[in-house]
C-alpha cells in the first residue's frame, strides 16, 4: 500500500480533531496503517514550544508537514488535523507531499465559538489570548480544497477522502 497525507484544516473548535479521529478509526478498520498527528497533541509534545506568533506558526506547520511526509513515505497514511489558519501553510505541506489531500471543515466562527470546549474564543475576546485564528488573527480558507467537510462528524466527508485514497 502506498502512504498518503491528509491534512485536515478549518478554525479552531470546527470539529478537525473529531473528523481527524473518525477517518483514522475507518482507515484502521479497512487495514491502512495510519498515523494521526493532531496539531494540539504534537505542538504538546514538541520541546522547546513553538511559539503562535507568525514565524513559529510557520515552522510549526512545516514540522508537522515534514513528519507526515515522513510517514507517508513509509506507507503510512498520515492524518494531520491542525488549523493552518494561513494558506502558506498549506502550501508548505503540498510541497513536502505533493499528492496531499486538503479536507476543510468549513463550519461558521459564530458556530464555532458558540461550541468552543476550551474558550479560546471567549478568553480572545477578552483580550487574554492573543492570534487566535478567527478571533484577531485572519484565518485564510482555502480556495479549492479537494473535500469540504460540514463539522467533524461529517460522514460524507469521511467517505470522500476513502475515495479518493483508493483512486476514486
Amino acid at each position: 500500500m502506498s502512504g498518503a497525507v491528509v491534512w485536515i484544516d478549518g478554525l479552531p473548535s470546527a470539529g478537525k480533531s473529531t473528523l481527524g479521529a473518525r477517518l483514522a478509526s475507518r482507515l484502521r478498520q479497512e487495514g491502512r496503517p495510519v498515523l494521526w498527528l493532531d496539531g494540539d497533541q504534537v505542538r504538546g509534545a514538541l520541546e522547546p514550544a513553538p511559539g503562535f506568533d507568525s514565524a513559529g506558526r510557520q515552522a510549526f506547520y512545516l514540522t508537522l508537514a515534514r513528519l507526515a511526509a515522513l510517514a507517508a513515505a513509509q506507507g503510512l497514511v498520515a492524518v494531520v488535523s491542525a488549523t493552518s489558519s494561513r494558506r502558506s501553510h498549506r502550501d508548505a505541506a503540498r510541497r513536502q507531499w505533493p499528492g496531499l489531500v486538503e479536507v476543510f471543515v468549513d463550519v461558521p466562527l459564530v458556530e464555532c465559538e458558540r461550541r468552543d470546549p476550551k474558550g479560546l474564543y471567549a478568553r480572545a475576546r477578552r483580550g487574554d489570548l492573543a492570534g487566535l485564528p478567527g478571533a484577531g488573527e485572519r484565518f485564510e480558507p482555502p480556495e479549492a480544497p479537494d473535500v469540504r467537510a460540514r463539522g467533524g462528524e461529517d460522514a460524507d466527508a469521511v467517505e470522500e477522502v476513502l475515495a479518493r485514497l483508493r483512486g476514486g
